[in-house]
């Protein structure tokens, strides 16, 4: 008897033990998952830069350039090797016109890129930058680096003979205008979302400058028809913007029943 109740005393100590072994089981697992939540909250996504350079870039598109720039610096500070954060922020920098930290941002983004069509893509970049200010032997000078780095874009040609015309070298211009080939195959990487047509609109200043009305015409029909909501808006505006090829279509009744077929609005 005595030897019975030995026994059922042991089990009654091991099963109290299995159940404060259980017990503190369940009390660190509790503890655990309660540490999980507070650093799901307390830790940025993974995805959080990238959420900051989309906004960052939708905010310079919206021409909000003062809060682009901050929420681009904000994403090159926690990606500071993502080459095309300084791009974007590069890009907004010169679109307010602070020319030299635009300047300086396109070098560090070159600087984190050896790939050819990124560097390409940049040199581009620093090219509109001479242009919008109206050095055009600079602008034509990074042009064609952009086109050298990767020929693959009918791009840069097409910006290369705009540049071309704007310095008053029409034989040029036509000349490089006969090696592009504006094939739909050609232009995947060159047109994508907001940028669809642009290269119709580029083609229709260029031909403009070299006097070629039927080109000029075909061209702002196709970009009309495939980017309405941007090229439209933007034709009116550069039509009265005296340094720029449009101006000179200012008035023409063609045009402006394009416009107004094209765009759904009426002149």
């Amino acid at each position: 008897m005595a030897r019975l109740i030995t026994i059922l005393s042991s089990l009654c100590v091991l099963g109290c033990a299995a159940f404060l072994l259980v017990g503190c089981s369940k009390k660190v697992t509790r503890q655990k998952t309660v540490f999980d939540i507070d650093k799901l909250f307390m830790e940025r996504p993974e995805n959080y830069s990238e959420n900051l350079k989309e906004k960052g870039i939708k905010l310079a598109r919206e021409k909000n350039f003062d809060e682009a720039i901050e929420t681009l610096k904000k994403h090159t500070q926690s990606e500071p090797r993502d080459f095309s954060g300084y791009n974007a922020l590069a890009v907004s920098y010169k679109n307010k016109g602070d020319f030299p930290q635009a300047m300086t941002n396109f070098e560090k983004a070159l600087n984190l890129t050896d790939k050819h069509e990124d560097r390409a893509k940049i040199l581009a970049n620093i090219g509109n930058l001479y242009y919008s200010t109206e050095k055009y032997q600079a602008a034509l000078g990074f042009y064609k680096e952009a086109a050298a780095e990767f020929d693959k874009n009918p791009m840069y040609m097409i910006l290369i003979a705009r540049t071309f015309v704007m310095l008053g070298d029409y034989d040029r211009a036509r000349k490089v205008l006969s090696f592009v080939d504006v094939k739909p195959s050609r232009l995947d990487d060159a047109e994508k979302g907001d940028d669809l047509g642009l290269t119709n609109y580029l083609l229709a200043e260029i031909y403009t400058g070299l006097n070629d009305e039927k080109k000029v015409y075909n061209n702002i029909e196709e970009a009309l028809r495939a980017n309405p909501r941007r090229f439209a808006t933007k034709l009116r505006q550069d039509m009265q913007d005296e340094k720029n090829l449009f101006y000179t279509l200012q008035g023409d009744k063609r045009i402006d029943k394009m416009l107004a077929r094209l765009s759904g609005r009426p002149q």
